[in-house]
Formats: C-alpha cells, structure tokens, sequence
C-alpha cells in the first residue's frame, strides 16, 4: 500500500528520531493526528511497533 506525503513526511521524521510531539511541532499538526498517522503507517506496513516500522525502513 502507498504512503499519502503526510504519511511519509511523518516517517521520515520518526526514522530522524523524533517523538510524537516534536513531529507535531515540526508539521504544525496535532498530536492526535500524529498519532493518527503512525497508526496508518503500521498497519499499511504490517509493524507490530514503532521500531519495527523503523528496522524495516533501515533495511529498504
């Protein structure tokens, strides 16, 4: 399944290491939608965790 660009701008600033909030800060974007979008990215990418999605980005 593809990412939307918000899905992948928020990847890429979780891979940077950054939490929800800085996230949030970053895209001017609440928490709650944040949240919304690591949600979408686990499932479209089958993770079980955040580091899982992350581990399998590294490894692409």
């Amino acid at each position: 399944m593809s990412l939307t660009k918000r899905e992948s701008d928020v990847l890429q600033l979780l891979l940077a290491g950054k939490t929800n909030k800085q996230i949030a800060l970053d895209l001017h974007i609440s928490d709650y939608t944040v949240r919304d979008h690591v949600s979408s990215l686990l499932r479209k990418r089958e993770a079980g965790s955040r580091m899982e999605l992350m581990a399998q980005q590294i490894k692409r």
